[in-house]
């Protein structure tokens, strides 16, 4: 089979997008299948196409129209289709949307968490013109069951396809991790919490950073890496509840993060809208339990006292609350359970073969 995708996140970008999009493309090959991504120009790439990591990446213009954008995007795949012969569209993101018209090939539509839930809750036109978007589509995917929640009917039969994992790559290293902790002066007794959010109100690391003022255990540490336009009043109010116990390195490509995983303890996502995080998932192959809060995907993932525990979203005080219940626990039981739980249902490899057994329903 042939897919052409369509997404304007892919690698060097960072993101859950960027990250779900090259992971499913690298399974796809694994599997047999050709992949041709449309994608933004990125650094790394000349202004023609080519193939990178047996995927053949094939750059969109500069974005130039605003909304119409998605007229140029429409016609490039027109132009694709012509040239490439897929068998199948899968489109992310909701930009390569706009202006989409039917093609002489079935359209699959993953629709990813920031963009749908924003435009749904600020309502009015907005769930009009997300009608519009979708009615050209033959099937719609979503990486949470609240996504696929529409407040209108679709022609598109509905399905849900979680995240994915290449579990393999986030087995603690102990040297990397006692090299780490060293170089942050880490005790041997500090808890140090892993904090792989962009710094963007949907995240909710404000939440997380007022929750310090709540926690008691005084071995706690946060390790956060990201940024965005959140990054100083994070800060700001860490250094009013948390001065000294916590450590911010910016935004990283996620080759960069993988080994950070392997100094921690545990996982924080105090996220406000999240379908089945891609990082969360990361924190558990690596072992880690997690407290998160329950929203979105999340509860698929993290099992109450089982592998973690879940807080109210927007709730510094039961995030805390959750935090000195779990570092009063024995954590590695539940981080043991972490593993287990993406081995036996979040690699990449199964979610693209669930895909692809998706794709041939509408085939």
């Amino acid at each position: 089979m042939h897919i052409l995708t369509v997404s304007l996140d892919y690698p060097p970008t960072v993101g859950g997008i960027s990250a779900h999009v090259f992971e499913l493309c690298q399974a796809l090959v694994a599997l047999g299948h050709e992949t041709t991504v449309l994608t933004k120009k990125l650094p790394h790439l000349s202004e023609a196409e080519q193939s990178v990591d047996g995927v053949r990446l094939v750059p969109l213009p500069p974005r130039r129209f605003g909304p119409l954008y998605g007229r140029t995007i429409n016609k490039i795949i027109d132009r694709a289709v012509a040239s490439y012969h897929p068998d199948i569209i899968h489109i992310h993101g909701m930009r390569p949307l706009e202006f989409l018209q039917p093609k002489p090939v079935p359209i699959v539509y993953t629709n990813h968490t920031s963009g749908f839930l924003k435009r749904l809750q600020k309502g009015g036109h907005r769930i009009t013109g997300m009608k519009r978007l979708f009615a050209p589509l033959d099937l719609f995917l979503a990486p949470s069951e609240e996504l696929l929640g529409l407040p209108f009917e679709i022609r598109a039969p509905k399905r849900f396809i979680s995240n994915g994992i290449v579990p393999d790559r986030f087995v603690p290293d102990p040297a990397t991790r006692a090299r780490l902790r060293r170089e942050f002066g880490l005790k041997e007794t500090d808890k140090l919490a892993i904090v792989t959010r962009r710094m963007v109100e949907k995240n909710g690391l404000i939440h997380l950073a007022e929750a310090m003022a709540h926690v008691t255990n005084p071995d706690l540490k946060l390790l956060f890496i990201g940024d965005g336009p959140e990054h100083a009043g994070v800060q700001a109010a860490l250094e009013r509840h948390f001065a000294g116990r916590y450590f911010m390195l910016g935004a990283m490509q996620h080759s960069e993060i993988v080994p950070y995983y392997s100094a921690a303890d545990l996982s924080i996502l105090p996220s406000l809208m999240e379908a089945t995080s891609i990082s969360c998932l990361e924190a558990m192959a690596a072992s880690l339990p997690i407290i998160c809060t329950n929203v979105g995907g999340l509860p698929f993932l993290v099992q109450e006292a089982v592998n973690g525990y879940l807080a109210e979203p927007a709730s510094p005080t039961a995030l805390a609350a959750c935090l000195d219940k779990l570092l009063a626990d024995d954590m590695a039981p539940l981080g043991a359970a972490s593993r287990r739980l993406v081995d036996a249902k979040f690699s990449w490899a199964e979610i693209a073969k669930q895909t692809v057994e998706a794709y041939t329903q509408v085939l």
